[in-house]
């Protein structure tokens, strides 16, 4: 899942205001009592304000609300991290949901009114309600909780507005780019369009011109990138260590692509099983037509065809046509996040070291090292007999020694799944293979708790596995963590060492987290958890006074932050 782009936080952007604006933005957001709402919130948090803005999160009391106005703890501090002001406040119910956020627009003088909508389209009524009820200076922008913006348009209401009305700029295409945030970048590229000029506003030649002239050379480019993408798959060709499909054998192998073989639907496409010549079952996965899923393809595929190992999925083979773009997997049919609840304790062990070794194979044994970026409980499949297969390499990237970060190097697209980002990357956009790490942290905490990385459930008062967890260590109240589910049948040993490694993996700063070598040597070897046991007591002893809060400094992230003598 899609965190940011570039072309989303500068298209974004252009819709609350110019960033070289005088004066700061002042940001409503509609908040409901439900985490698809937070998670919007934190996505609007991460990838559009700035430093100096005012979010002003409004939540309207409803009849058995559950509203927790102390559970903002990661939004409050990124926005302390980004040096945004950003406050929570409940508003007494009475009159309609609209009614009180557009008078909290109006008494603010907000740029910008936000609203979240878990369905595909917002309601027509409510939109039109909103536009009446507010200025022309007054933007309404609503989001879905997976970033992506599905209405952006000015107030159609002339009362109580003396703020002259400033057209949002149209901000130029940008290059091409390879991440695997292509797909959600080309969604907003569509829904995101400069909003009619008002009566008093007319267009210049150059707003009127964007785009037009330029449709040749576009094609022209388009071209060059096929050519491009055909002689990077030919060199693949050479080595054998792929095999391309033809669409006629792909379209055969899944009886046309008929429904009853669709096993999987997502942001980048759909899945079928396919029945291939060679007997083998396969899983095959069409990419979206875009103007970037032939990138996505190729890197891709040159990613997977060098990669063999136990724990990460086979990879077949692929499909480069006009008409088709997709890639060919062994089809693994149930994923970790499904099946957790049903996995015995020995199980959950052999999901836990499998995993380890895949991410030390790619982060040690790679040259140069991958990093995985997207490493989540349904990105983990499972063979019959309980064996892990990491999938889904559409967010990996080859890292250089190159890369590592320096004063005049930009962040990475930040691309992933909330709940298992760490937080040098969600709010920095730094990557190395300790990104990797956390996210396997927080695998290792659903595997002992049985829970998800986040709750979905609205009767629910923990939005984050992570803060719930941390609270619980830190109070010494470990055995609640474990899943009742296991009805205590667990080799404690084995639960405290998977215990010690998530606490690790989970260290706030990435510097002190472990490799995946070490964890992996953590939960193989019980006598070099006893020599760590051991050392921390000596280090203890030696160290009473020392918290791991004193070395933080201005990079704090959570509260309930474990100290580092008690995670060792």
């Amino acid at each position: 899942m899609v965190v940011g782009s570039p072309s989303m936080d500068r298209r974004i952007s252009s819709i609350l205001g110019s960033k070289m604006a005088k004066k700061k933005r002042m940001v409503v957001v509609g908040l409901k009592s439900h985490n698809r709402s937070r998670e919007m919130l934190l996505r609007l948090l991460t990838m559009v304000v700035d430093s100096g803005d005012t979010v002003l999160a409004v939540h309207v009391q409803e009849p058995n609300d559950n509203f927790d106005p102390n559970t903002f703890h990661i939004h409050e501090d990124l926005c302390k991290s980004k040096q945004v002001d950003f406050q929570v406040k409940i508003s007494a119910g009475g009159d309609s949901f609209i009614t009180i956020l557009t008078h909290q627009v109006r008494v603010h003088f907000a740029t910008t009114l936000v609203l979240g909508c878990s369905s595909p389209r917002p309601n027509d009524s409510i939109v039109s309600s909103c536009l009446k009820r507010l200025p022309p200076t007054c933007s309404l922008l609503i989001m879905d909780n997976g970033g992506r913006v599905l209405i952006q348009q000015p107030g159609t209401s002339q009362q109580g507005s003396t703020i002259q009305f400033h057209q949002p700029s149209v901000v130029p295409s940008l290059p091409t780019h390879t991440s695997a945030a292509a797909n959600q970048s080309e969604t907003i590229h569509q829904s995101i369009k400069p909003s009619a000029p008002s009566s008093s506003t007319t267009s210049s030649p150059v707003q009127a011109n964007t785009g037009v002239g330029n449709v040749s050379n576009v094609m022209h480019f388009s071209e060059n990138m096929e050519q491009i993408h055909l002689k990077r798959l030919e060199q693949l060709d050479v080595k054998g260590t792929t095999k391309r499909f033809t669409p006629q054998e792909l379209s055969c192998a899944t009886n046309k692509f008929v429904p009853q073989m669709l096993i999987g639907e997502g942001g980048h496409g759909k899945v079928y099983r396919a029945n291939l010549e060679d007997g083998r079952t396969a899983a095959v996965k069409v990419l979206k037509t875009t103007e970037r899923s032939g990138e996505e393809l190729i890197k891709e595929v040159e990613m997977l065809s060098r990669l063999n190992h136990e724990n990460i999925v086979g990879f077949f083979g692929y499909c480069y046509s006009k008409d088709m773009k997709a890639m060919v997997y062994d089809l693994l049919q149930e994923s970790l996040k499904h099946k957790l609840r049903q996995l015995g304790w020995s199980e959950r062990m052999k999901v836990a070291v499998g995993l380890a070794k895949a991410l030390d194979y790619l982060h040690h044994s790679c040259s140069p090292p991958i990093i995985h970026r997207d490493v989540k409980s349904s990105n983990v499949l499972l063979t019959q007999h309980c064996q892990p297969q990491l999938s889904d390499f559409g967010a990996a990237v080859v890292y250089h020694q190159s890369l590592k970060p320096s004063a005049n190097m930009k962040p990475f697209h930040v691309v992933g799944t909330f709940g298992y980002l760490a937080p040098e990357y969600m709010m920095y956009g730094k990557v190395d293979e300790k990104i990797d790490v956390y996210s396997y942290g927080v695998v290792l905490l659903e595997l002992i708790s049985g829970k998800e990385a986040i709750q979905t459930s609205q009767a629910t008062t923990h939005e984050s596995l992570v803060l719930w967890a941390r609270s619980l260590l830190s109070r010494g109240l470990c055995e609640r963590l474990i899943d009742p589910q296991l009805n205590g049948d667990y080799e404690k040993q084995e639960m405290e060492r998977m215990m010690t490694a998530a606490r690790l993996c989970l260290m706030h700063s990435s510097s002190r987290r472990p490799t995946m070598k070490m964890i992996l040597k953590l939960l193989e070897e019980p006598e070099y958890w006893v020599k760590m046991q051991r050392e921390r007591e000596e280090f203890i002893n030696r160290n009473s006074f020392k918290r791991e809060s004193r070395l933080r400094g201005h990079y704090e992230f959570t509260i309930n932050e474990i100290p580092l003598i008690e995670d060792i």
